[in-house]
């Protein structure tokens, strides 16, 4: 994939993250919490493409006060752990669950 094209991609991932800060919330989040964790899931699905061992595009990730979830598909025990370290290296992330499967 050409680079331009991954910075399209995040830039997509921003303005699709900035739509749902305005379209959900949780009884049980305050609105800056929500914000938190709509910025982190960003921040990782971005990390995750951008990093060149990890196709980031087969990896669904979610947060939840502060906690990161990744899930999805990878080749090799190497990518599904790249992914975690990636994830943990976002800041504000408090922990990983990592339950991507090896093809």
């Amino acid at each position: 994939m050409k680079k331009p094209d991954k910075y399209k991609i995040f830039i997509l991932i921003i303005l699709m993250t900035i739509l749902m800060l305005g379209c959900a919330s949780s009884p049980e989040k305050g609105r800056g919490e929500y914000v938190s964790d709509a910025w982190i899931t960003s921040k990782v699905k971005s990390a995750l493409i951008a990093d060149p061992q990890v196709s980031g595009f087969d990896i669904q990730v979610e947060t939840y006060r502060g906690i990161v979830q990744l899930s999805g598909f990878v080749d090799t025990r190497e990518q599904s752990r790249e992914a975690e370290d990636v994830a943990r290296s976002i800041e504000g992330v408090r922990d990983v669950e990592n339950r991507i499967t090896v093809k």
